[in-house]
Parts: structure tokens; sequence; C-alpha cells
């Protein structure tokens, strides 16, 4: 691997000294060496092929086949059927109540295909469906059964047949993909209703009318054969300006976004500032004096600006949303959410990379980007994604983000839809970010493991793999380096 500078190389050889023809031949021979030692690239490469491999595996999974695998998708059913008294072939009567059975059909099918389908009543199904903790309202009205013995009726009478119909109530704030899937959930329901009513009300008219000696027509058969009418309805819609149920989750991403990176920015601007990493504008490098303040000071100054990041982007981004025309019903409690949000985000991952340093970065990409977003039920719902995801979406912030964003901005900011339980994780987490930022500095300083170069000394073995048997890597200019080059810029700018 290419030789590192040591303070004896550079006390006493003037950088002007050094011929160009010299720079590149010495450029030309460490960078060969480079190449030649897999020790060298080897780590990057590995590095960035697993993270975005696994990024693909996460991303693509959770969308590959929704409905391979949707599980326990919750959909709400309200039978309201009365019965009624149902004509038989032999001219006697018989009560029954069609909606029961009916029932009985659309639960044990939807059960196969993943779909949970739970009896209720009205009121119970309604709020849970305007709320976000179902998908989907199925309703089975009360004269469900009188209405397909009129139609049976009118056949045989040659009159127009009356009609029948389920309601499916769906509410697009719940997602814009689970509306979708509970809209194919009507349909496959529409076909196995007509053929489950529609095959005993045809047998129950042949019989009638061939022991009546009455001839049965195509018209009536057909009308008989498909006789419910399966109608999707969407009774609370969402107002212009919601992106089709879309704009929650983006709004999510915004917030994740302006924690995570939020805090690696600022990181940066303010380990520069502090002399603890160099800064670099173009050709422009810079390594400021050193200040004393320990690790515990620094994190503490980027968790105060970090707040203050939180309070102004969030009213910054209201005002975007505002100008763009997105419908913005809560602003208040939004803006107070999103202040916590980037809070929770960015003083967790400021402490992630103050206690782990460089590797923070990869941990706080992997938890907060990479596993978020196919776990955050913001596109694919959690109950359509493999179950790997709702495992995830239990301790990943993203979800729950989601769920607060949701409510506020589709449910009227209703603790009962998720704004609640996205509170009070914000804040847990916001606690756990700072009992680790906290408690890793605070024992980083009082074991003398400060951030400078010689602060800690390396293991052995570790000190061994980085430097290769050669002399210590020079993270910063030596004072030796310092004091060879001063005089040579003073003759340079004797001003």
């Amino acid at each position: 691997m290419g030789r590192h500078e040591s303070a004896d190389d550079t006390a006493g050889a003037p950088v002007d000294d050094v011929l160009p023809e010299q720079h590149e031949a010495e450029a030309g021979s460490t960078i060969a060496e480079v190449l030649r030692s897999p020790r060298f690239w080897l780590a990057p490469l590995v590095l960035v092929v697993v993270i975005m491999s696994l990024m693909a595996a996460l991303y693509m999974g959770a969308v590959a086949d929704p409905q391979k695998n949707l599980h326990d998708f919750p959909i709400a059913l309200i039978n309201e059927d009365r019965g009624g008294e149902v004509d038989n072939p032999d001219g006697s009567t018989s009560t029954q109540n069609f909606g029961n059975e009916v029932a009985d059909g659309v639960v044990s099918a939807a059960a196969a295909s993943g779909i949970a389908v739970e009896r209720t009543d009205r009121v119970t199904a309604l709020g849970e469906l305007n709320s976000g903790k179902t998908y989907g309202v199925v309703v089975i009205g009360p004269n469900f059964t009188n209405r397909a013995v009129a139609l049976g009726r009118s056949a045989v009478l040659q009159a127009k047949p009356a009609p029948m119909a389920i309601d499916v109530f769906i509410n697009r704030g719940s997602g814009t993909f689970a509306s979708a899937v509970t809209t194919t959930f009507a349909d496959e329901m529409s076909a196995q209703v007509n053929q489950q009513v529609g095959e005993r009300l045809v047998e129950t008219v042949r019989q009638t009318l061939v022991a009546a000696d009455v001839p049965f027509s195509g018209a009536a058969q057909l009308a008989l054969a498909n006789p419910v009418d399966v109608r999707v309805i969407e009774p609370t819609p969402l107002p212009d300006g919601s992106g089709n149920g879309l704009s929650a989750f983006y709004y999510t991403l915004l917030l994740i976004l302006a924690g995570f990176t939020g805090a690696m920015m600022v990181s940066v601007v303010v380990d520069g500032i502090l002399g603890q990493t160099p800064i670099e504008y173009g050709p422009f490098y810079q390594l400021r004096q050193r200040l004393a303040i320990s690790r515990w000071g620094t994190l503490a100054t980027k968790w105060t600006i970090m707040v203050f990041v939180a309070v102004i982007q969030s009213a910054l981004y209201i005002a975007v949303c505002t100008a763009v025309g997105t419908s913005l019903p809560n602003a208040f409690s939004l803006w107070m959410f999103s202040v916590l949000v980037i809070s929770a985000v960015g003083i967790s991952a400021s402490s992630m990379m103050a206690v782990f340093g460089n590797p923070g970065l990869i941990l706080n990409l992997i938890f907060f980007v990479i596993l978020g977003l196919p776990s955050s039920g913001g596109t694919v719902p959690l109950e359509a994604s493999p179950r790997l995801f709702a495992w995830i979406a239990a301790i990943e912030p993203m979800h729950l983000v989601y769920l607060g964003c949701r409510a506020i901005l589709y449910f009227d900011a209703d603790f009962d839809a998720g704004l609640g339980r996205s509170v009070i994780q914000c804040l847990v987490g916001l606690l756990v970010g700072v009992a680790l930022g906290l408690g890793g500095t605070k024992l980083y300083d009082r074991k003398g493991w400060h951030r400078f170069p010689g602060g800690m000394t390396l293991p052995s073995r570790l000190a061994q793999f980085v430097d290769g048997g050669g002399p210590a890597t020079i993270t910063t200019p030596s004072p030796a380096h310092v004091a060879g080059v001063a005089p040579e810029r003073r003759r340079a700018d004797p001003d």
C-alpha cells in the first residue's frame, strides 16, 4: 500500500523544493501500489456491494407480489339482513337468511387469500374505516333476503326484477394501494356471491316454473344468474391536494430526511469549524486549529443546532406544501409533530455518529432509510408485504411517523388513528438517542479518548491492519510538518 508521510519525512523538506515531475512520479507509483493491494480497495468494494444488495433485496422484496404476500388484511363485514320467508318449489315457504349464508361464504373465501374479514356492527366498522384500522367495510343490507325472494317471484310472474346490492366502503386515506386491494377483493366477492346466490335462485325458480308448466325465459335466467350488484363506495373522499392518499408518505419521507441528512450536514460543518475535521471547498483545504472542547460538548452543540433546524425546517415545509396546493387541514398540529420528528431523528442520528464514528453514518443509513422505506406502509400496506416488514416496522421510525402524518392529514389528527402511538414512540426514540449520545460521549471523555491524533491508540492487530506494518498513519499535519512548511510560506508571502 502507499507509504504514509512521517514526521521525519516532512521536517526538513520544504514543499516548494519538490519538482512537479517528482510529484507525478510519486503519485503514479502510489496509485500502482494501491491497486496491487486488495487490502486497500477490497473493504470499500465489499461495503458498497453489501449495502446496495441489502437495499435491493428489501425494496424489491416488499413490492414484488403484494397479492401473494397478503396476510391479515383487515376488512369489516356488517350483516344487517333480517331474513325472510323463502318460497320452496313445492309451494310452501321457510324462514331463511341469505345474508348469513353470503357472509359465511365471504369470510371463508377471504381467509384463503390472506384477507381477515371480521363481523362487526355498523358503528364500529365505520369508526375503524375512518381511523385507518380497517381498509374496507362490506355492508349487507337489512332486506337482502326479501329482495332475493322478490327477484325470484318477479321471474315467475314475468315482472321486472328488483335489484339486490352489497356495498363495499373504502377510504383512500388508509393508502392508495390498500384501497386498490379492497377494490380487487370486491370484484372477486362479486363473482363469488353471484355464483352462490344466482345458482340457488335459478334452481328454485326453475323447479317452480316446471311444476307450473311455465317456460323459463333466457332473460329471466340471465337476471337470476347475476342477481347481486356489488358497489364500491367512498363515503368520505379525500380533498383535493391529497395526492390520492400519497401526500402523507411523501411528507413522512421529508421529515426523516430532514433529521437524518440534516444531522450529517450539521456534523460536517460543526466538526470543521471546531478543527476536528478538514474543511474543503473545491481545491481549498483547511484544517483549523482544534478548539478545546470535549466529545460531549461537541455533541451537545450539534443537538442544539438540530432543534433549531427542526423548528425552522418544519415551518418551511408547511409553507412549501401550502404554496404547491397540498391539503393541510391541521397545519399547526402538523408543524408541532414535524418539530418532534426532526428533532428525534436528528438527535438520534447525531448520537450514532458521535458514539460509533464513521460507521455511524452507515448505521444511520441502514436504520432510517434502507429498513425504513419498505417497512413504512406508505406505498404498499404491511399486510401486503412479507411478514418480515411488519416485524421491522415495530421498531422503525418511518412507519410510526407515517401513521402520525396520515392521522393528521386524513383523519382529523385523531390520536386513536395512530397519532398517539406515533407521538409516544417518537418521544421514546428521542430519549433513547439522548441516552446513547450522553452515555457514550461522557464515557469517552472520562476515559480520555479525545478527538485528536494520539487521543486513543489502536489495538496492535487493528493498527497493523490499518497501517500495513509501516509508520503510523498521520491523520492531521504533525507539528514537525507545520514547522517545516511555515518558513517557506513566510518567504513566499512576506506580508
